[in-house]
């Protein structure tokens, strides 16, 4: 079903990732500028600070028109879907709170194209130029952080099995929820929220679960590196400087992927309900 609408609106959308992707990749690069500043400075290069600026102001420009483009093309993709979707349940004669539930359940698809589509792709654009930086700038730190991503694939897809589950019993008491509204018995009410409650609480202790794992991870990617530049030959102070910002941004990139592994699942569960 997403799929449809997907290709309806492919240009739009292609456009609308296009640019923030290119912001994106231009904020990465932000480090890289900073450190050829900082060398060419202390050597009295003076217009290495030329592509700092150029990088900065490339990065203004896009990450602006791609906050405008964005409410534009997204507006109107929520429109055709709540539309479509509502005017599909109608024909096929599903109960009016099914629909009402289900109506809000498809906001989610927005949710997904607008937030979660990004997200991804900023998350790749971090993991690869920050990889191909640290490769450039210290090989053995680049290869440290390959490494590190063996196990943290095996904690994603543990996460992303618990959460398809986890997603289906959230959004089984969710397209329930108008009907136990309109009832208005005190005691279904209270029962419905606070399932609802746990259903959230056991997601949150699951994403909490792989983060934390990750984490411990990350903190001896750190240590690698430490090490690494303690034993290495003179490196110069803006070297240092991008090495280590490249690390928090390809860390940082690492921290989005549990979230975006529950999202994943919600929209799988998501899309098989609305499919039918």
């Amino acid at each position: 079903m997403l799929l449809g609408f997907v290709k309806l609106h492919l240009g739009r959308l292609s456009t609308a990732y296009a640019v923030s992707t290119a912001g994106s990749i231009a904020g990465q690069l932000y480090p890289i500028a900073t450190a050829l500043a900082i060398n060419g400075v202390l050597e009295q290069h003076y217009a290495a600070i030329g592509w700092l600026v150029a990088c900065h102001f490339a990065a203004l420009v896009l990450e602006v028109s791609a906050k405008m483009l964005d409410t534009r093309v997204f507006a109107r993709v929520y429109a055709d879907i709540a539309g479509s979707f509502v005017r599909r349940a109608h024909e096929e004669g599903l109960d009016p709170s099914i629909i009402a539930g289900r109506s809000a359940l498809s906001r989610e698809y927005v949710t997904f194209l607008e937030r979660d589509v990004p997200a991804v792709l900023f998350a790749l654009v971090g993991l690869t130029v920050s990889l191909g930086a640290l490769f450039w700038l210290d090989p053995a730190i680049g290869a440290a952080c390959l490494v590190l991503v063996v196990p943290l694939l095996a904690i994603n897809r543990w996460l992303a099995r618990r959460s398809l589950a986890l997603n289906r019993g959230l959004n089984d008491r969710l397209e329930r929820e108008i009907d136990v509204l309109r009832r208005g018995r005190p005691d279904a009410v209270q029962r419905h929220f606070r399932a609802l409650g746990g259903w959230r609480v056991r997601l949150s202790d699951v994403e909490a679960k792989a983060f934390g794992a990750m984490e411990i991870a990350v903190i001896s990617l750190f240590v690698v590196a430490l090490t690494r530049l303690a034993q290495g030959d003179a490196i110069r102070a803006g070297d240092i400087y991008a090495i280590f910002a490249y690390l928090w941004k390809f860390v940082m990139a690492l921290d989005q992927v549990p979230q975006l592994v529950q999202q994943m699942a919600k929209l799988r569960d998501l899309n098989e309900r609305l499919a039918h």
